[in-house]
This record gives structure tokens, C-alpha cells and sequence, in this order.
């Protein structure tokens, strides 16, 4: 990640993140309803989801010159595969979760 604005952006929603699962999880300790807990670990969910959408977002935006303007069709094709990959395994880890419990 090389766009410091974002990375900080990025790095406050993951700590926010963390805050939010751990009241989640005091939550679940204190025995509170199911449903109260299952609701707040979706919000977490979504939190995540969209760092992870950041973080790609702003390896675009640090790849965007080098898949615009270099002048190597390997380097261009090497960063467009770089964020293929990145979407990949976002996209992987959301399917995981709907998953898990299908078996």
C-alpha cells in the first residue's frame, strides 16, 4: 500500500473493526441474545468488506501510472494480474463465509 492518506484511512477502519469484534465479543460473554450478537458480527462483516475494498482500491490507484504509461507490456500485464489477484482473494474470502456452514 503506497497511498498514505488511504493507508491511514484504511488502518483507522481496521482498528474500528477490531473495536467493534471485541465488543462483540464481550457481548457473546455476557450471554446477551443470539440475535443482538449475530446483528452486530454482520455490521463487523461489512466493516471488513469494505477495508478490503479500500485496500484494492488503493492498490489501483498505486498501479494506475504503471499499468497507463509503461511502456513494458510484462510490467502493465504483471500489475493488471497483481490486482486480479488481490480481487480474487477478496472475492474468495466473501464466498468462504456464505460457505462455511452449507456442508
Amino acid at each position: 500500500m503506497k497511498v498514505p492518506n488511504q493507508q491511514s484511512e484504511i488502518i483507522q477502519r481496521m482498528r474500528c473493526a477490531a473495536g467493534h469484534l471485541n465488543a462483540v465479543i464481550e457481548m457473546a460473554e455476557e450471554g446477551r441474545p443470539c440475535e443482538q450478537v449475530l446483528h452486530q458480527l454482520h455490521a463487523v462483516q461489512a466493516a471488513l468488506q469494505a477495508v478490503g475494498l479500500g485496500l484494492i482500491n488503493c492498490q489501483i490507484q498505486s498501479s494506475q501510472t504503471t499499468i497507463l504509461e509503461s511502456s513494458s507490456v510484462k510490467e502493465r500485464t504483471s500489475e493488471l494480474k497483481r490486482i486480479q489477484s488481490l480481487y480474487t482473494i477478496f472475492t474468495q474470502s466473501s464466498n468462504y463465509n456464505s460457505e462455511v456452514f452449507h456442508d
